[in-house]
């Protein structure tokens, strides 16, 4: 029979093996934790939220809140077609990437679709590429989702290139509720100039103007004197994005002396969004970045947006039937729902504990697995455990559900850590 860290070994193994995959595509890791998670709970904002994976101050974007469940929101595209080539874009990691590149979707028939299948909707956005560059389907994808959907969220995001003050005024007209803008950290000043003009012309027309983007390592003095400008031109908020390599142009990222983040998962597993793997130092910043906007009294939204963050959707959909089918919890019922990080959670001991908490627990609600002469058991009667049998080493389980070979939910196991 295993013992605790025995079985925890497999865990290590599944880590370092990640790891050294990603490595294959070309930038190394940092050595050591350069910046450990524990550093956001000091970190220097009003909110602490998802985990600690979001962190904010002043205003925050409805959607970003229902971004951390991905309930009642869907992103659209017409096509992957750019008016920019950034170095860092992972668009290429998009399914069908070339395809979209020079084929177009019909986003308000999708739209249309989705309304009429049922499907539920509080936040839309239409991203791209560049969603300027439709502009006619622009506009009738915002004015179809609020016909459909009244009192829905709309946003658009843009790099602001094709964006003119005839179009703002009819997104206004259509229903527009807020803009997002890229700001390149690259751009040249009078690229950045013409920027700052059609952010000045949208916020005189849109609800809620921001900017979101991610946020390089050394651009420091270069980020507080664009926060301290967008401020003066009224912005309502930023979202401060956790810099990542979408696993391609590792010369580029290597060249500029970037490395990969020790740890980039919290849990590792298969998630599904395209990013990347977030580089070392680009925390590090967002956090004095929000520190720096207290100091100087910003009045708009700071945010920044983890790349913990914007995993915790998905963990929350696969998990989500265990909140809604009350027959599967209850045929689970060592498991728990984390409302914190969205994984479903239990305790476990092995060998001799496992037999001591069987015989010295009693009405335990719990799963014996003879393979590994281990016993799952909710988290809520760890005291109990522990005052009953104080030498117990006791781990903590984090589960996903996946679909088996019929669709049903079936609990996989992707992590074990030491709780005592």
């Amino acid at each position: 029979m295993l013992n605790l860290d025995e079985y925890r070994a497999a865990f290590d193994e599944v880590r370092v093996d990640f790891e050294e995959a990603v490595a294959a595509f070309g930038l190394p890791f940092e050595r050591g934790e350069g910046q450990p998670r524990s550093d956001r709970a000091r970190a220097v904002c009003q909110h602490r939220d998802n985990g600690c994976a979001s962190l904010w101050s002043g205003w925050i974007s409805p959607a970003c809140i229902a971004c951390r469940t991905g309930e009642e929101t869907a992103t659209f595209f017409v096509s992957l077609k750019c008016t920019r080539r950034c170095y860092f874009c992972f668009n290429e990691n998009q399914e069908d990437y070339a395809y979209y590149r020079t084929h177009e979707r019909d986003i308000v028939s999708e739209l249309k679709a989705a309304h009429a299948s049922g499907a539920r909707f509080r936040h839309l956005a239409v991203t791209g590429g560049e969603p300027c560059l439709h502009p006619e389907a622009l506009l009738a994808f915002v004015r179809c989702a609020k016909e459909r959907y009244p009192g829905v969220h709309v946003r658009v995001y843009t790099s602001g290139d094709l964006l003119h003050d005839g179009l703002l005024d009819e997104l206004r007209c259509a229903g527009l509720d807020e803009i997002r803008f890229s700001v390149k950290p690259e751009e040249g000043a009078s690229d950045r100039e013409t920027t700052f003009g059609r952010i000045a012309a949208a916020v005189d027309r849109i609800p809620d103007v921001m900017v979101e983007m991610p946020i390089i390592p050394d651009t420091l003095d270069d980020m507080k004197e664009l926060l301290k400008h967008l401020d003066r031109l009224g912005v309502r908020g930023i979202n401060l994005l956790e810099f990542c390599f979408p696993l391609s142009n590792a010369s580029a990222f290597e060249a500029r002396g970037f490395k990969l983040r020790c740890n980039p998962y919290v849990i590792p597993y298969n998630y599904w969004y395209a990013g990347g793997l977030p580089i070392s130092g680009s925390e590090t910043a967002c956090l004095e970045l929000l520190r720096f906007a207290s100091d100087e009294g910003l009045g708009m939204g700071v945010h920044y947006c983890s790349l913990d963050n914007k995993l915790s959707g998905q963990i929350y959909q696969q998990n989500k039937p265990f909140l809604l089918d009350s027959a599967f919890a209850a045929s689970h019922a060592w498991l728990s729902f984390d409302e914190a990080d969205y994984f479903l959670k239990c305790a476990k001991v092995f060998g001799d504990d496992a037999e001591a908490v069987r015989a010295r627990v009693a009405d335990l609600r719990c799963l014996a697995d003879e393979d590994d002469g281990s016993l799952a058991f909710p988290l809520a009667s760890v005291p109990l455990v522990a005052e009953r049998i104080p030498s117990a080493e006791i781990g903590v389980s984090f589960n996903v559900l996946e679909p088996d070979e019929n669709g049903l939910p079936h609990v996989r196991e992707v992590a074990l850590e030491r709780l005592r």
